[in-house]
C-alpha cells in the first residue's frame, strides 16, 4: 500500500490527539452494544446495516431480526429478500440491503459451516480480500469487520476521520487523500511496537489502540465536531436514544466545549476572522 511519506511528527501528533481525546471522553467498553448470542456476527450485519444509517435504526433492525429468528447465519441464508425487507425498513436502502445480507450468510454458511469466529480467524490480508469480493462490502465497511469482529490491527477510515484530520490539519489534503493512502499512512504511524503503557486499558495492544481511537473519533465528531454547526465552545450535543442505555453512558461529560480548540487549526482560523472583522 502506498503511504504518504515526509510525515515525521505525524506519530506524536496522532497520540497526543488520541491521549486528549481518551482524557476527555474516557473509555467506553460497552461503544459497540451486542444484543443477540453471536457477537462477531451481529457486528458483522451491524457494519452493514449502518451504511448511510443512524445507528439507533440499526439497533431496531437487529432487534427485529431477533424478534423474528432471522439473527442467525443460517436463518438469513434461507430467508428471501421478499420476507427480509420489511425487518429492515428505517435503515437506508432496506431493499438493496436484504439480498446482501442474505448472500453475505449464505457466504458463510458456504465457506465455515456458519462459525464466525473461525471465518475470521483467517490471515487478515486474505480475509480483506474475501470481503471486499462480497456484495455491498467497500474498504470502510470490511475494515470495520475486521477490526470490531476479528480484532484484526487495521484503521478504519470513515467521513468522521476525514472531517476531524482536515479540521486539524494532520495530514495534507485529508479529505480527498484515496482510502487506502490514508489507512496506510496512518497505520505506518502507529506500528506495532509503539509505547502504549501510558493506557492500561489498551492492554499493550495495537488493535485495541485502532479500536478505541476510531470510537473517540466517531464519539467527538457526534458530540462536538459536527458537519454544519460544531459545538466548539459549547458543551456537547444532546445525548441520542440509544437503544442499549450503556452505550456511551459515561461519553462527554459536561464539558465547557470541545477539547481540541488549542490544536484546531479550523476554529482559530475562524476565531482569528472574527476578531479581524470586530
Amino acid at each position: 500500500m502506498q503511504q504518504l511519506s515526509g510525515l515525521p511528527s505525524l506519530t506524536p501528533r496522532l497520540m497526543a490527539l488520541y491521549h486528549t481525546l481518551h482524557g476527555h471522553y474516557g473509555h467506553e467498553p460497552h461503544w459497540w452494544p451486542i444484543f443477540g448470542p453471536d457477537r462477531h456476527w451481529e457486528i458483522i450485519i451491524g457494519a452493514l446495516l449502518v451504511q448511510q444509517s443512524k445507528w439507533e435504526r440499526v439497533e431496531a433492525t437487529i432487534i427485529r431480526l431477533l424478534d423474528h429468528q432471522l439473527y442467525h447465519p443460517a436463518a438469513l441464508a434461507t430467508t428471501t429478500p421478499e420476507l427480509l425487507s420489511p425487518l429492515l425498513a428505517g435503515i437506508a436502502y432496506p431493499r438493496q440491503k436484504a439480498p446482501k445480507l442474505i448472500q453475505l450468510a449464505q457466504h458463510l454458511s458456504h465457506c465455515a459451516a456458519g462459525d464466525t469466529t473461525r471465518w475470521l480467524a483467517q490471515p487478515t490480508q486474505p480475509l480483506r480480500q474475501e470481503l471486499l469480493g462480497l456484495a455491498g462490502v467497500g474498504p470502510e465497511t470490511a475494515d470495520v469487520i475486521l477490526l470490531y469482529a476479528g480484532h484484526h490491527p487495521v484503521f478504519v477510515v470513515d467521513g468522521y476521520l476525514r472531517r476531524l484530520f482536515a479540521r486539524l490539519d494532520l495530514i495534507p489534503n485529508c479529505a480527498t487523500l484515496p482510502y487506502e493512502t490514508l489507512r496506510a499512512t496512518i497505520e505506518a504511524a502507529l506500528p506495532a511496537d509503539l509505547d502504549l503503557s501510558a493506557y492500561r486499558h489498551l492492554g499493550d495492544s495495537r488493535t485495541m489502540l485502532f479500536w478505541d481511537y476510531h470510537a473517540l473519533i466517531n464519539e467527538h465528531c457526534i458530540h462536538h465536531c459536527l458537519a454544519s454547526r460544531p459545538h466548539c465552545e459549547t458543551g456537547s450535543a444532546p445525548r441520542r436514544p440509544f437503544a442499549q442505555p450503556e452505550k456511551c453512558a459515561g461519553h462527554c461529560p459536561p464539558c465547557s466545549g470541545c477539547p481540541l480548540r488549542p490544536v484546531c487549526l479550523a476554529y482559530n482560523h475562524r476565531s482569528t476572522a472574527s476578531v479581524i472583522e470586530d
